[in-house]
């Protein structure tokens, strides 16, 4: 009886708690906080006279419609945490406006946060910004910002922001146009190679610098070219026609293994010992130079969740990817890209070692991959 008394007395708790935070999310994520607090959205941003250019309207993607596979024992829903909706997208100009940090945060010249400009945009509550401002350089002249948060991360270097070239172009501007480009610098041959491809004049480059900042006389800015996880159709093909690639039928087996960092495979090697014999490539992208043409000629991608994925969108269309996560580490973003670029997305969640708890909660921990549950996806895979 004291069990169950118990038990009705946490569900309780639980429900009072999902009440308070559903009507106060800044109770529970802390935010927005530090320069966060004084922020500003596009439509209020143009309302006040500021230019805002819209180059995509509201654009809708039905994510629950989207198919995955799973062939572990435990599941997990992709859907359930992303918006059908992207909001408008485009690009503000900002007299005075100012870059912070590698992280690219967006200010007025009066210190309002554009949030539109950020991963936190419709997360607001997640935007933990630094207290004060950092110390900024002035640059008397026009500068587009490529910045965006975490794009020191390959991932995030070649979804988050280069893809804000686009949006720039499709406003009608010009890499002509302005003085200076502020972003992070490429962080591999890899990502150089695709920065030349952009057309991105390095002279004119202001590489961003932790804990420093720019103000520029004119800031011309894009809003986040995603949502949080899931990513606009209009991304793959800008990404495939400004990307040299050389057209094939995809023949490629690629097992691309986690060496080093964080959430490894434990037992990759008996993992890769199964890949081996259906005749898959160990392949690892820090060795290639032109990962979007090797992404390209794939037909079946079996690998951890990690940056590496982010050139699915230089995949034809059907790939078939086999993604291994961890309980520790659930996230959508490589499902969501998936579903955008038309590929065929299955996986496989591995325990973490030890157990995360409570499950689902990040995690760095290394994982286990089931043998069994691969054998039984490759067959299908295979076919």
């Amino acid at each position: 009886m004291k069990k169950y008394i118990d038990r009705v007395r946490h569900l309780k708790r639980k429900i009072s708690s999902e009440i308070k935070y559903t009507l106060n999310p800044s109770l529970k994520y802390g935010g927005p906080s530090g320069l966060a607090k004084k922020w500003i959205d596009y439509q209020t941003y143009q309302q006040k006279g500021g230019t805002w250019i819209e180059v995509y309207s509201e654009q809708k993607y039905p994510h629950k419609r989207a198919k995955t596979h799973n062939w572990g024992k435990d599941k997990f829903n992709f859907s359930r945490n992303l918006k059908s909706t992207i909001p408008p997208t485009g690009v503000f100009k900002i007299p005075h406006g100012q870059v912070l940090h590698n992280q690219g945060y967006v200010l007025t010249q009066d210190d309002y946060f554009m949030v539109d400009t950020s991963y936190h945009r419709q997360r607001l509550v997640h935007a933990n910004l630094p207290k004060e401002k950092y110390p900024v350089e002035f640059l008397d002249g026009t500068c587009l910002s490529l910045m965006s948060n975490a794009s020191n991360n390959y991932y995030h270097f070649l979804l988050d922001a280069i893809p804000r070239l686009h949006l720039f172009e499709k406003a009608g501007f010009s890499l002509n146009d302005v003085d200076y480009i502020l972003m992070n610098q490429p962080m591999s041959p890899n990502a150089w190679d695709i920065f030349e491809q952009m057309g991105i004049d390095e002279s004119k480059c202001v590489w961003a610098q932790k804990g420093k900042g720019i103000q520029a006389k004119m800031l011309i800015a894009t809003t986040h070219p995603s949502l949080d996880r899931h990513h606009p159709h209009w991304m793959v093909n800008f990404m495939q026609t400004r990307i040299n690639l050389s057209p094939c039928k995809p023949h490629r087996l690629l097992y691309i293994p986690r060496k080093t960092g964080t959430r490894k495979i434990i037992n990759d090697d008996q993992i890769y010992g199964i890949l081996e014999k259906f005749g898959f490539e160990y392949y690892l992208p820090e060795n290639d130079t032109n990962q979007p043409q090797t992404f390209h000629e794939a037909s079946i991608i079996v690998t951890p969740h990690g940056a590496a994925l982010g050139n699915l969108v230089f995949c034809q269309p059907h790939t078939k990817v086999l993604e291994f996560i961890s309980t520790g580490h659930l996230r959508e973003y490589f499902f969501s890209l998936a579903h955008v670029a038309n590929l065929e997305h299955h996986y496989i969640i591995g325990e973490t070692i030890p157990p995360s708890k409570p499950r689902g909660k990040s995690s760095k921990n290394d994982y286990f991959i089931e043998p069994r549950y691969l054998q039984k996806a490759l067959c299908f895979l295979m076919k």
